[in-house]
């Protein structure tokens, strides 16, 4: 009988101990311990102005764009993670496919732009990804990310905006 109550008691010290890990190292081991997100929104199509803001000097794109389910993220760490579909000018100002061949991911803190991410390729479908590192992601108030031709800093054609620590 001794036996069995010993048995049973390291059995739930070990249930226990293994309860408190999980409550304390879920949350951390769920994100794989990076920490909370600086951005985690939809990616939406820009429109010209006055549709859509002038955000930190940089003008909406002078047609309008549109696109399929596309998304951002930024972390505290710097990794950020963006997935863009059928990012396109439609008829009859465009004609559904791409003119832009490679584009960069800005972000924007409190109206300021921090950094960009290095170019990367979008199809003449509209379609990209990039995943990678960017600087700038410590104490970023008001994130704004901004997808914008390579060669055309001036304008965007797409932004994602969210709140801070938004996990």
């Amino acid at each position: 009988m001794n036996r069995t109550r010993t048995s049973t008691r390291v059995a739930a010290a070990a249930v226990a101990a293994f309860g408190a890990l999980a409550l304390t190292a879920g949350p951390t081991l769920a994100d794989g311990g990076s920490g909370h997100s600086v951005l985690r929104a939809d990616l939406v199509g820009s429109m010209p102005a006055p549709d859509s803001p002038v955000i930190a000097t940089i003008n909406p794109g002078g047609a309008p764009w549109v696109n399929g389910p596309s998304s951002a993220r930024v972390r505290e760490d710097g990794r950020i993670m963006v997935s863009i579909t059928g990012l396109v000018i439609p008829p009859p100002r465009g004609t559904n496919t791409n003119p832009v061949a490679s584009v960069v991911a800005t972000l924007v803190c409190d109206d300021m732009v921090r950094s960009s991410t290095a170019p990367f390729a979008l199809s003449p479908a509209g379609d990209g990804a990039f995943s990678g590192r960017i600087s700038g992601t410590h104490r970023c108030e008001d994130p704004v990310l901004l997808i914008q031709p390579a060669g055309n800093r001036t304008v965007y054609i797409a932004s994602a905006m969210g709140d801070e620590d938004d996990d």
